[in-house]
């Protein structure tokens, strides 16, 4: 939910980037959709790039920050703690299609700035993930290269949905997220106690 200005013209411009497109999106449209100036959009963006790069960023860090809220509120239950920011995830990313969209189908199209940003963004699944490997006795070959794994597969998951439309449809792919995450990380029983946790 927008918590200022800049939020709720970020909104809007999300809106409208789901609507038509980023390369078809215009600030002074998004000003218009708004109810502001399109100075009220000056103080906030350059231009439709810095804007879109400015929400998306904004979008990830609260998608992340919820997410560790999530995890830390498991109290040292490690497989309850991965499944539970993964719940917050895929529940955050499903009730916020216009940004979840933007951020996994819009930006990527725009080349190597916008690369090395999913990249990063990738990598902050990753950190969520990895988090799973403090309670391991014996570490896998390569964890970086498991949880670059994992959370690829998530991306990717997301991703489609986004394309396709579904992102409503999300939170019913988190069985299957949550087995192969705990899993990797735990064992399949831990998993399926997890697995029978409310949502």
């Amino acid at each position: 939910m927008p918590q200022d200005e800049r939020e709720e013209l970020m909104a809007a411009f999300a809106a409208i980037v789901y609507e038509r497109g980023y390369a078809l999106t215009e600030l002074h449209e998004v000003a218009d959709r708004a109810g502001v100036t399109p100075a009220a959009m000056g103080r906030y963006w350059s231009g439709e790039l810095d804007c879109l790069l400015d929400t998306v960023a904004t979008f990830t860090h609260q998608l992340f920050g919820r997410a560790g809220a999530a995890f830390m509120r498991a109290d040292g239950d490690g497989p309850r703690a991965l499944h539970a920011a993964l719940t917050t995830v895929l529940h955050d990313l499903a009730r916020a299609p216009e940004m979840t969209y933007m951020s996994v189908v819009e930006l990527p199209r725009l080349g190597p700035l916008a690369h090395e940003r999913q990249a990063r963004t990738v990598a902050l699944f990753g950190e969520l993930l990895s988090a799973g490997f403090a309670g391991l006795h014996e570490l896998p070959p390569s964890p970086e290269t498991v949880a670059l794994c994992l959370g690829g597969g998530i991306w990717e998951a997301v991703r489609r949905h986004a394309v396709e439309r579904r992102l409503h449809e999300l939170p019913d792919a988190l069985p299957a997220i949550s087995h192969v995450c705990v899993s990797t990380f735990y064992d399949l029983d831990e998993a399926r106690r997890v697995s029978s946790l409310a949502a």
